[in-house]
C-alpha cells in the first residue's frame, strides 16, 4: 500500500488532479494542501497554482449554473421575481459585481449561497466570470503566497510539524468562520 501511495505521489498530474477534487469539496483546503506540496517539492508551482485555480473556478462556476438550473422551480422564480428584497439584492449585484463577489470570496461561508444566487438573478455570465476569476486569483495568492514560504521556511525544513500548517490553517479558517457567525448574528 505503501508503494502504490508514493507512486502516485511522484505522478505531478494525479496530484494536480487531486488538487482539483479537494477544491470542490473545500477551497481553503485545497490552496493549503497545494502550497505545501510545492513547498516540499512534490508538484511544481506552476501546477499547483493552476490546479488550484481550475478547481476553484469549476467549482464556482458550477455553483453558477446550479443557481440558472433552480429557475426552473415555479416556486423560486416567482419568489425571485415578487419578493422585493431579492429584487433589490439583484440589481446591487448587476451593478456591482466585482465588489459583491470579493466580498463573497473574502467572507466564509457566503460562497456557496452566492455564487448560486447570481446564477438565479442572472448576473451576466461574463460579468462573474471575469470577478470571479479575479477575486481567485487574489485569495489563491494571498493564501498560497503565505502558506508556501511558511511551508518552506528554514524552521519547519525537514520538521515533522511542517504539515500540520495545514491543520493549524484549518483551524483558523473554522474559528474565522465561528466570527463571522457571531458577528452575523450580533448584528442581526
Amino acid at each position: 500500500m505503501n508503494d502504490f501511495l508514493l507512486n502516485l505521489s511522484s505522478n505531478h498530474m494525479i496530484l494536480a488532479f487531486a488538487i482539483i477534487a479537494v477544491s470542490w469539496l473545500w477551497e481553503d483546503a485545497a490552496v493549503i494542501s497545494g502550497a505545501l506540496m510545492a513547498a516540499e517539492d512534490l508538484i511544481s508551482i506552476p501546477l499547483s497554482v493552476t490546479a488550484v485555480f481550475l478547481g476553484i473556478c469549476s467549482g464556482d462556476l458550477a455553483l453558477y449554473y446550479l443557481g440558472r438550473l433552480a429557475l426552473r422551480w415555479r416556486k423560486l422564480r416567482a419568489w425571485i421575481v415578487t419578493n422585493p428584497q431579492s429584487r433589490r439584492l439583484s440589481r446591487k449585484f448587476k451593478k456591482k459585481t466585482l465588489s459583491n463577489i470579493f466580498i463573497i470570496r473574502f467572507i466564509p461561508g457566503l460562497r456557496t449561497l452566492g455564487f448560486s444566487l447570481c446564477g438565479m438573478w442572472r448576473v451576466p455570465f461574463l460579468r462573474f466570470f471575469l470577478a470571479m476569476s479575479a477575486a481567485g486569483v487574489l485569495w489563491i495568492a494571498c493564501i498560497f503566497t503565505l502558506v508556501y514560504y511558511l511551508g518552506s521556511s528554514a524552521f519547519l525544513e525537514g520538521s515533522p510539524w511542517k504539515w500540520s500548517l495545514m491543520l493549524l490553517a484549518g483551524l483558523l479558517l473554522l474559528l474565522n468562520n465561528l466570527w463571522a457567525v457571531r458577528s452575523k448574528a450580533k448584528r442581526s
